[in-house]
């Protein structure tokens, strides 16, 4: 009897044990939930929520509501490890919520812990309402041994890393999501950053044996960089890498936009310059190879330079973008001097010799590097059809796409001009025989950089005097657009800058026709123009949300819609109303 006495009180201390450890490892306790801490001195330390009677507390992405439980670390190096899968939910029928309704733990690696260590633990407990808390301990209070049980069971709740790539690509307000690894058809997506609705409908298709998740969000501006796969027994984690559009296109894209770069208004003025100085080597028959290699040499080193310039100045945090030069007022200046002087030069007013100049003229072809460095310098910042997509795209890029696509660019610009040069049969054709014409011509020639140099003038004067017009356009402000766009008013944006030519052209022309003018006052449409004249961060920001970093740029928003169009480079009375009437249409 006494045996079975002494057996069953061991039992029941033992008993006793357990429990007052288990209560031990639990530091926070309340109506809502339980804190229960886990430290290994080696180099972990896990903490877990225990939810109580239907109350939550929010994932490090709560989703459309709620607040994510912090850490605070004095003391002692923390990196977080991994964390428990979410559940998704909907509180009170309207918000879609990522967060633990019964189990959450978070497990950190410790470094360099000194006596001083310890964590400040905050996080805010939802049920019908919610109640922010905290709680502050410090580690040398946790004295008991790794709870065993407690990590086995965090365990299962953390995801598994996946071995797969996955790639995302943002189009449109759409995020696309591609891998090599096989989905469920039950499997959704979670950002670990907040970056879009949580709410957003997820549809999975298959494609060459990848699975590809489109997630339709109401807008967002960055692309997610970590993120979950979560099925119904399981879940992986990721990191997510920028799908890269193929190289050889963007490249492709950006030779052909130099080339239609020379049909643009902005550069016939600049042009002219080629233009009188193959008018003056129609009798040279030697060096034509070399004086087209040289004009190509000039063409690639200025467009590279100005990237070079472009890059650095970037790398350094400054908002530029591509035409950055035209934005200084010292910049403008010499130019116009320098055109100034090309123009008095034409004319023959007056003369420029170097030594040996016309010796180097001939063996080097000098003038043909100059003509294309300084065609470059005042013609790049218009933007020409494709150019606006292929910048865009290359300015948000590293240096080994960053110059290609600059290179690719430049070399589609000297190609008409240089084919002209080695093959002066072409001109031939077209040109009556030497004589009294070619002086003749050269003063024809010399009206578009007069022409220019009223141009610079009017720039530079603007730049100083900052000249205000008074018309029904409104000055770019981002939150009187978002609040135009909440009214359900369509909107229309114009990115410009008085050193844009083709801007200018498009303005003069189109934008400031009646037809336009009638058509925007009957269709409610709100005009905005974004002047990019001198610098400006948030004009340089707007361009960067519509994947731009020149101009012109034409947005345009339908009333009661958030989804934009981009508008064509060179505009049309005509094809502009008739594109407009058939967005308001279709709206309507």
């Amino acid at each position: 009897m006494l045996k079975k006495t002494v057996f069953v009180f061991v039992n029941l201390l033992l008993l006793l044990c357990s429990f007052n450890l288990k209560a031990a490892n639990s530091y926070f306790d309340n109506d809502k939930l339980s804190l229960q801490l886990s430290f290994n001195e080696g180099s972990k330390f896990l903490a877990c929520f225990i939810l109580k009677d239907g109350w939550h507390i929010s994932y490090q992405n709560p989703g459309d509501a709620g607040v994510p439980t912090s850490f605070g670390f004095e003391g002692v190096n923390a990196r977080l490890l991994n964390q428990s899968v979410p559940q998704t939910f909907l509180y009170q029928d309207i918000l879609t919520q990522y967060a633990y309704e019964n189990f959450g733990c978070y497990l950190f690696e410790l470094s360099n812990i000194t006596n001083a260590a310890k964590v400040h633990i905050s996080w805010t407990a939802c049920q019908d309402y919610c109640e922010p808390e905290e709680t502050q301990i410090a580690f040398k209070d946790i004295t008991e041994r790794p709870d065993e049980n407690l990590y086995q069971k965090a365990f299962k709740t953390f995801p598994l890393s996946l071995d797969k790539k996955v790639f995302a690509l943002k189009k449109g307000d759409t995020l696309i999501l591609t891998t090599d690894f096989k989905l469920d058809e039950d499997a959704y997506f979670i950002p670990k950053e907040n970056v879009f609705n949580a709410d957003a409908e997820q549809i999975l298709t298959f494609s060459k044996n990848k699975s590809v998740l489109k997630i339709i969000t109401d807008g967002f501006e960055d692309l997610p960089q970590e993120g979950l796969f979560v099925f119904k027994d399981r879940a992986y984690e990721f990191d997510i890498l920028p799908q890269k559009p193929n190289l050889f296109w963007i490249l492709l894209t950006a030779f052909l936009a130099g080339i239609l770069l020379n049909l643009m208004p902005c550069v016939f003025p600049v042009l002219s310059l080629k233009a009188i100085q193959m008018v003056n080597d129609t009798r040279l028959k030697k060096g034509r190879f070399l004086r087209a290699l040289f004009y190509v040499f000039g063409v690639v080193l200025s467009f590279l330079s100005i990237a070079g310039v472009l890059y650095l100045l970037k790398s350094t945090g400054a908002a530029l973008g591509w035409g950055f030069q035209l934005q200084s007022p010292i910049f403008v200046g010499l130019m116009l001097i320098l055109f100034v002087v090309i123009f008095l030069q034409s004319l023959e007013i007056v003369h420029f010799r170097l030594p040996f100049g016309a010796k180097i003229h001939k063996v080097s072809g000098l003038n043909s590097f100059m003509t294309g460095f300084f065609a470059v310098l005042i013609a790049s910042p218009c933007t020409g059809p494709f150019m606006g997509a292929a910048l865009g795209y290359a300015l948000f890029e590293s240096a080994e796409i960053y110059f290609p696509v600059f290179l690719a660019l430049s070399l589609g610009y000297a190609l008409p001009f240089a084919m002209l040069e080695m093959f002066p049969f072409v001109m031939k054709k077209i040109m009556p025989k030497p004589g009294k014409w070619m002086k003749r011509i050269k003063y024809v020639l010399s009206l578009p950089i007069a022409l220019t140099v009223l141009w610079l003038g009017w720039v530079l004067s603007h730049q100083i005097l900052e000249k205000k017009e008074a018309d029904i356009w409104l000055d770019y402000d981002e939150n009187e657009l978002f609040q135009s766009l909440e009214k359900g008013e369509a909107v229309f944006i114009d990115f410009t800058a008085k050193w844009c030519l083709t801007c200018l052209l498009n303005e003069q022309t189109v934008l400031k026709s009646h037809e336009f003018v009638d058509f925007a006052k009957q269709n409610n449409i709100k005009l905005i123009k974004a002047d990019w004249t001198n610098k400006n961060e948030k004009v340089f920001e707007a361009l960067k949300k519509y994947k731009r970093s020149s101009i012109p740029l034409y947005v345009y928003y339908p009333a009661y819609s958030s989804e934009y169009m981009i508008l064509p480079t060179l505009l049309t009375t005509d094809s502009l109303l008739s594109v407009l009437d058939d967005q308001n249409q279709d709206d309507n």
